[in-house]
Formats: C-alpha cells, structure tokens, sequence
C-alpha cells in the first residue's frame, strides 16, 4: 500500500455527526461539524497517545479518512469523489469530561471546542488503500481498548456520501493534495482509554492503528 508520512500531511479537516449512530447520540444532524486539527495533534502508529493530567473520560474514535489528491476549493460533489486517492485511518481522541468543555453550567453539550486539539490527539495510520469513493460502503469498523471492543459500527451508517461530505468540507477551507478528511466515526463507545495501555483501531480492507497510552504527570 502507498505510504504517507506525517511530513507529507498537509492539514486533517474532520467532521463530525458524520454517521447516523453517532448522531442519535447528540441531535439530527443537517450537515456534518467541521473543524481543522493542528500538527501538534498529529502521531504515528505506536507513537504515544499523552493524556493531560485535567482530561477526563477519553473516548477513541476510528475513523476512516481520505487522502485527498487535488486543490478543491468550492467544489462539487463528484469532483470531490474522484478526487480522493485513497483511504486511511486516523483515531479522533476525544476528552469528554468537564474540562475543557464550556464554561458555563446548563450547556446543552458537555464538551467544547478545546477537547479533541490536544496534542497526540489524532493518531494517523501512515498507509493507505487506493480505493474509491464509491467503495467504502459495508466496511467493518471499531476500536479496541487494551483488547475489549469499545467502539463497533459499519460505514452503512455514514448519513452522507464520500462526495457530499468532502464537498462540504471544501465549502469551509481549501483541501489540497495530502490533506486528508476524516469522515467520522460510529459514536456510542461504551468504554474509556483513562487508565487504559493500548487502543487499536480497524476498518475492514482499510487496515488497523494501535497506539499505546500514557498519561502525563504535569
């Protein structure tokens, strides 16, 4: 399979409430979330996930990514599929505590804008499968923590096509060659990697990315 280092990222754009299991979680969904994590976030497989001593309740999130190919800046729907080279796996680590959620009580969510930009907070897988945007579909996904799946689902479950979704996407920021969208994630984990050694995450034909953990002191 093609490889891509992290010196070869360009930006991870990701969207959220992007699959209709993860959205029951939280309200309907319109439109995916977007935002754009920093380089900081950014790790290999087997590099370590660092837990700030604050974050509480880190959840794993596998998600299936693609690889952009080209500049696409407001495009539609099938340029923005044929633009895809491929597709990889990035784990969207989320700290769903109190902190650093909003600060003011009775917000209608937990978390905030600041609980998924730690740094080490995006493992990335650093090889991808040179398949299209029309053949992600019935793909097994999930995450497992020190060996106990936490996270299942299937890309049946994605509310929008490859196409709509990196088209949106490109609406917001400009995507260029080796930027990659990460397409979202089942929701609903049902365990927490806190205290945990390890977390992997597969997506069938796609591949997996473990990383250990460790939690910092200061």
């Amino acid at each position: 399979m093609p490889n891509i280092s992290l010196q070869d990222i360009g930006k991870v754009v990701a969207l959220g409430s992007a699959f209709s299991t993860h959205a029951a979680d939280e309200r309907p969904t319109k439109w995916p979330d977007v935002w754009v994590t920093t380089d900081e976030t950014q790790i290999g497989p087997e590099e370590q996930i660092k837990l700030p001593p604050e974050v509480k309740n880190v959840t794993p999130g596998p998600e299936i990514t693609a690889v952009i190919g080209d500049t696409l800046w407001r495009t539609s729907e099938s340029e923005a599929a044929a633009a895809v080279k491929g597709f990889t796996i990035t784990n969207d680590v989320t700290a769903k505590g109190e902190w650093p959620g909003y600060s003011y009580e009775n917000h209608e969510f937990v978390t905030g804008v600041g609980y998924k930009i730690f740094p080490t907070f995006r493992p990335v897988l650093n090889e991808y499968v040179e398949i299209s945007a029309d053949d992600v579909q019935g793909r097994a996904v999930s995450a497992t923590v020190d060996g106990e799946i936490v996270v299942e689902g299937s890309t049946d479950a994605m509310s929008f096509s490859v196409g709509e979704l990196i088209s949106h996407a490109s609406k917001i920021t400009p995507l260029k060659e080796n930027d990659l969208v990460a397409l979202g994630d089942p929701g609903s984990p049902s365990g927490y990697i806190d205290n945990a050694e390890e977390v992997t995450c597969r997506i069938e034909g796609v591949g997996e990315l473990t990383n250990p953990i460790t939690r910092l002191t200061e």
